[in-house]
């Protein structure tokens, strides 16, 4: 298999990459490669196996290892150090990511995303899915994630996002999709490591968000030394399509105050 990330990118300047989350690629963040171009280099990857980045063996995939195959690309893309941007399970990788590789790192962005591993029950309905994408590919997992994924004012007066939302957890290939719920099931608690993260920090969460919540992102808020939050007013737990031009401009402001 080809083990080969492929990205789309846009701009000049400082490198900022973006993170897809769980089960998607990087067209959650069209909205901010437009946008956000103007001012800086923004890169989109699509995670090993995912999106145009397939096919590829997933066989070891963990947050780890994800955030090691993205370390590799970015330094082959001369796009390190990095502004690092997660979304959902893009925040786990991009958390590992820094563990790991915290130079590299000039400012981290975790939207929509939880510092705490899984609990038992969370555990128990990962391995749920497993088997139901195992036994009825993708359309379990559609049916089983996409009614917590957005507002449900989204739903309502922009069908438009959640008829695209549908149609990139629907592209995603079963395999990738299987190691990716292992993977975030067994990913270790990020919870320890928020206070020696050093690098500047904005957390960003849908008002409406059910899948990670406010008072979840505001402790792990609360954990980082450095770091402040934004609530994105009318979103669920994919703000980056919802209210893509709130989570510009709170993006935007945080760049601007780290210069």
């Amino acid at each position: 298999m080809s083990n080969q990330i492929k990205h789309r990118e846009r701009g000049s300047g400082a490198p900022l990459v973006l993170v897809h989350g769980f089960p998607l690629d990087g067209r959650v963040f069209d909205d901010q490669l437009d946008a956000l171009s103007a001012r800086h280099r923004v890169i989109v990857p699509d995670l090993p196996g995912f999106g145009l980045s397939q096919p590829y063996d997933v066989a070891e995939m963990s947050m780890s290892w994800l955030a090691g195959q993205l370390h590799s690309y970015l330094q082959s893309i001369n796009a390190l150090p990095c502004v690092l941007g997660g979304l959902s399970m893009g925040g786990y990788v991009s958390m590992s990511f820094v563990k790991t590789f915290p130079a590299d790192v000039m400012a981290l962005l975790l939207i929509d995303s939880r510092a705490e591993a899984d609990t038992d029950e969370g555990k128990q309905n990962r391995n749920r899915m497993i088997e139901a994408a195992r036994a009825r590919g993708m359309t379990a997992v559609v049916e089983m994630m996409f009614g917590k994924m957005l507002a449900q004012s989204t739903t309502h007066q922009r069908p438009q996002v959640a008829e695209k939302l549908r149609q990139i957890m629907r592209d995603q290939p079963v395999d990738t999709v299987c190691a990716a719920i292992g993977a975030m099931r067994d990913r270790e608690d990020f919870t320890p490591l928020l206070a020696s993260i050093r690098t500047p920090t904005l957390v960003m969460v849908g008002e409406y968000d059910v899948i990670t919540p406010p008072e979840v992102a505001q402790r792990m808020r609360d954990g980082l030394p450095r770091s402040w939050i934004a609530r994105v007013e009318g979103a669920g737990h994919i703000s980056t399509m919802e209210q893509p031009e709130r989570v510009n401009a709170a993006i935007l402001k945080m760049l601007d105050e780290i210069k």
